[in-house]
């Protein structure tokens, strides 16, 4: 049977940190609920990282702060050591990313 490992975001982008070999793009989701009769909000931030260094210029040359984004992802887990102790990480790798609309339009 196949199995699927994906992860869905639309949101806006906080930031992009260049890094070595990768780009990271902040990205702000917002979720809505109801409590005690009211309309209450909160915005989740997802740290996405693009290993595609042809995507990652794109995105660098296209996209910035407050634009709205579409992304297809995987997680991943890893660990490294640090000072002796197992450090684990969970990682969201970009699969798919568009430019929905830049900020203001």
């Amino acid at each position: 049977m196949r199995s699927v490992n994906r992860h869905t975001l639309l949101g806006h982008v906080g930031n992009l940190v260049e890094l070595t070999n990768v780009l990271k793009v902040n990205v702000a989701t917002n979720r809505e609920w109801q409590a005690e009769g009211e309309k209450r909000t909160a915005t989740d931030w997802v740290q996405v990282t693009v290993l595609d260094k042809k995507q990652a210029k794109w995105i660098e040359e296209n996209v910035g702060p407050g634009d709205l984004v579409y992304i297809e992802s995987r997680i991943s887990n890893s660990s490294y050591e640090r000072d002796g102790e197992q450090v684990y990480t969970t990682d969201v790798i970009a699969q798919l990313f568009n430019l929905v609309a830049k900020k203001g339009s």
